[in-house]
């Protein structure tokens, strides 16, 4: 039996294998990596805009009474003053202060849904339903019963108003809509992977592929141009933005990851009283971007890889590399890697372990790239 046989397939897997995309193994699916290159797929992501198969990434459906002290107790987020129809990103933290997932809460009328990691679904849901014991409680993982179809580029709100029933330009960000599509249910939200302008949208899997190919086939002037799951993270590391099993895991605090700001005060979430001890006596370390030096002509870009070395001038290493790409955008090779504060100041000179050898880097200011095509120097 191949490899392959033991992977989930999205609803839209024959949408993928029809338009020859590459595929390949994303946290137990087999998803589409690319289409036509990932960079020239992020490249048409920031001038116009593409649509992406998102429907790896966990989501879990919360009910009961119980719902909202389960996820006052697990969300560092403020979750009592969270409006209705709105998404919220978030972190759910271990004891120590360890991020277990960075995720999104959704909060609707009628039910509150939590939008996990890929890699992190069944851990998430391991772990609500431990915390849900004693509460009134409903749980279920709505992950293979349903799809999510990204929209994402600076054209994507004109495209998307002039093929919908309604308006989604105006959504606010984090903002959400729920209507229906033929009598499927459609949960729509203003959340981005990216850093660019995008649109979610969740759906049952009987109309997804009907869902795609309108958007990607039928759609006239406004078809959109598919973009696999690596130019999606080449999109990811240009806005600087973490990644769970990169920046993230449950050894990393929310100070040390730079989202203390999404943290809510007080001690009745877990993980509260560490946060607390660690925001108070200022993290060793930060999370920081580097710019490398750009190939010469007639050479390959050197990328740096997950785990490279980071060094000072003096020879003595500094960090590890969490994230590394080749950016079209700035057309050169970038980073993201741990430092102690004081080697991630913007401007320090450091040198990076690459493919190609040793290569010269400087620290700059995150994001890489700033939504749409603005870019820090």
């Amino acid at each position: 039996m191949a490899l392959d046989d033991n992977l989930l397939r999205s609803a839209l897997y024959d949408k993928h294998v029809a338009l020859e995309a590459r595929l390949g193994e994303e946290a137990g699916w087999l998803m589409p990596l690319s289409y036509h290159g990932a960079l020239e797929e992020a490249r048409t992501a920031r001038s116009r805009a593409v649509v992406c198969d998102f429907s790896h990434a966990g989501r879990l459906r919360i009910r009961g009474a119980g719902a909202l002290d389960l996820l006052c107790r697990a969300a560092v987020g403020d979750v009592v003053h969270q409006a209705d129809d709105t998404a919220a990103l978030t972190l759910l933290c271990n004891d120590g202060g360890g991020i277990i997932d960075c995720c999104h809460l959704v909060r609707l009328e009628d039910a509150w849904l939590v939008l996990t990691s890929p890699i992190n679904r069944l851990k998430v849901l391991a772990h609500l339903q431990g915390l849900a014991e004693a509460l009134d409680v409903r749980i279920d993982d709505q992950t293979e019963k349903t799809s999510q179809i990204c929209v994402a580029g600076p054209a994507a709100p004109a495209i998307l108003d002039a093929v919908l029933p309604e308006k989604v330009s105006t959504l606010a960000d984090g903002g959400v809509r729920v209507g229906s599509m033929l009598v499927a249910k459609y949960v729509a939200m203003r959340i981005s992977q990216t850093g660019l302008w995008s649109i979610n949208v969740i759906l049952p899997n009987m109309v997804a592929a009907m869902a795609w190919r309108f958007i990607t086939e039928k759609a006239g002037d406004n078809r959109v141009a598919p973009a696999g799951l690596a130019a999606a993270d080449v999109l990811r590391v240009e806005a600087g933005l973490p990644r769970y099993g990169h920046e993230i895991n449950e050894t990393i605090d929310p100070v040390t990851a730079g989202l203390g700001s999404i943290v809510r005060s007080g001690d009745d979430f877990l993980g509260a009283a560490a946060i607390g001890r660690i925001a108070a006596a200022g993290a060793a370390r930060r999370r920081a971007g580097l710019v490398l030096s750009g190939p010469a002509a007639d050479q390959a870009p050197a990328i740096p890889r997950l785990g490279a070395a980071v060094w000072r001038a003096d020879g003595s290493e500094a960090g590890t590399v969490t994230s590394g790409t080749y950016s079209p955008t700035l057309d050169r090779p970038i980073a993201l890697a741990y430092l102690p504060s004081d080697d991630a100041e913007i401007g320090t000179q450091l040198t990076v372990e690459t493919s190609a050898g040793p290569a010269p880097a400087k620290v700059t200011a995150l994001p890489f790239v700033q939504q749409g095509l603005g870019t820090r120097d």
